[in-house]
């Protein structure tokens, strides 16, 4: 999967992303690409299968970890045919700053990363709430 590294760091040259990882959620369920020494480098099988799982309503009550860190789902539509997206922020643990994750899917072939590209560009477009401080 090295070949999705240059993706990753792609993504990272224009300053826009704090982290970015490609995740496999199918067979490979491990982290294919991730921003060194980021916290998404740490995102384990368990975690995939929580956000790619079948209950839709548990992580809206119990929240969810990605590489061990706290988040809370703000929006699902993950499984949503044409968005394919989750809205997801980072809790505070001990003051630290919070940020956004976009989460996208695309199902073997469709490699375009279109789905986080456009939640990203929608983000630095105006929408202030999911600005990252």
């Amino acid at each position: 999967m090295a070949g999705w590294q240059s993706y990753v760091d792609n993504l990272m040259c224009d300053g826009c992303c704090q982290e970015a990882a490609i995740v496999g959620y199918c067979d490979a369920k491990y982290v294919w690409a991730a921003t060194a020494g980021g916290v998404f480098q740490s995102i384990t099988p368990v975690e995939i299968d929580m956000i790619v799982g079948k209950d839709r309503e548990g992580f809206f009550t119990n929240g969810l970890t990605l590489g061990a860190k706290k988040c809370s789902v703000i929006r699902d539509s993950l499984y949503v045919d044409g968005d394919c997206t989750m809205d997801i922020r980072t809790k505070s643990q001990g003051g630290e700053p919070t940020y956004n994750v976009a989460v996208g899917r695309a199902g073997r072939g469709d490699n375009s990363g279109r789905h986080v590209r456009n939640k990203a560009t929608g983000w630095m477009d105006g929408h202030d709430a999911w600005r990252r401080e």
